[in-house]
């Protein structure tokens, strides 16, 4: 019997898919909801010709694993720190986060032409280690009202060629740098879209990121392409003289969103784009209250700018 007991280690690597050794004094996720494949494979098929009916023998190709979980949003404890889930985005797309200190650590995505940062995990069900190297992935995130928020990472990695699974306990692990989060609320949390500080119930995005194992002669590796950012943001539902969404949604207007949580410095979040473009309006009531839900993409201007995580 196997424990179904979840631990992950995930630590940047220095080269790509060389095993960057993560421990678990230092590199240990506090993560929910931990999900994996420890082996994806395709299949090579022969569709040979036989005498009988049947399918013929195939075979593995292209191994690769793929692991998913989610990490809760808070800050480092220290302005000008970078909380220890920009790590994990790095390996999503992102640039490694630029610090300010003792005022803020600021993220968005890595330009054209830079190198792409990866990652090695270990990951545990009980003792049932598994290593994947040369990890890249997708994001979304979640701030729900009466929640607290958190990203969702989904990682694609390589399998080493030995130890890929086997039987090793991850002894002891540290949290420290994990710090506790703040519940997505009126006291804790501001909203605006398009200027307007609507009544938030959620805002949640994706980064839709394109993530596709490359196995060629000579070449193999996680490839992170583009990325086509997408937001959903459901709020009571203003009246038309206080802020027109539909009239941006008719326009094809870009208007700024920009969501400030937490109060103490060390624990503040900031996700801001100026370029959310409407693309759909739903309308629903929820109490009796006439709610409005949102969906949109948010663009890039001239720089990477679509999406501006800033801890602080």
């Amino acid at each position: 019997m196997v424990d179904a007991v979840k631990v992950l280690f995930f630590k940047k690597e220095a080269t790509y898919a060389t095993d960057a050794a993560p421990t678990g004094a230092a590199n240990a996720a506090l993560t929910r909801n931990f999900t994996t494949k420890p082996v994806v494979v395709d299949r090579i098929q022969r569709n040979l010709d036989r005498p009988v009916r049947g399918s013929s023998k195939d075979a593995p190709s292209n191994e690769r694993q793929t692991y998913g979980y989610e990490l809760e949003l808070a800050g480092s404890g220290a302005a000008g720190t970078a909380p220890a889930w920009m790590e994990h985005l790095e390996c999503c797309g992102m640039a490694a986060p630029v610090l300010t200190a003792n005022t803020s650590a600021v993220q968005r995505f890595a330009a054209i032409g830079a190198a792409l940062s990866s990652a090695t995990a270990y990951h545990w069900h009980g003792t049932q280690k598994r290593i994947g190297l040369g990890g890249r992935g997708t994001f979304g995130w979640d701030f729900t009202a009466g929640q607290y928020p958190f990203i969702k990472v989904d990682m694609t990695a390589l399998l080493p060629a030995a130890g890929a699974i086997g039987d090793a306990a991850p002894g002891a692990v540290a949290f420290d740098q994990w710090k506790d989060p703040l519940e997505v609320n009126t006291t804790n949390t501001d909203f605006l879209l398009g200027g307007f500080a609507a009544n938030l119930r959620s805002f949640t995005g994706e980064a839709n990121a394109e993530i596709t194992p490359r196995n060629l002669v000579g070449a193999n590796y996680i490839n992170r392409g583009n990325h086509g950012l997408t937001c959903r943001v459901v709020a009571e539902c203003p009246a038309i003289g206080a802020k027109d969404y539909f009239t941006t949604l008719r326009k094809g207007d870009e208007i700024p969103v920009q969501l400030d949580h937490g109060t103490v410095a060390g624990n503040i979040i900031q996700f801001k784009s100026d370029h959310l473009q409407i693309t759909d309006i739903e309308l629903s009531d929820e109490n009796n209250v006439l709610m409005i839900t949102i969906t949109g993409k948010l663009n890039v201007g001239t720089t990477p700018d679509d999406l501006i995580i800033t801890a602080k």
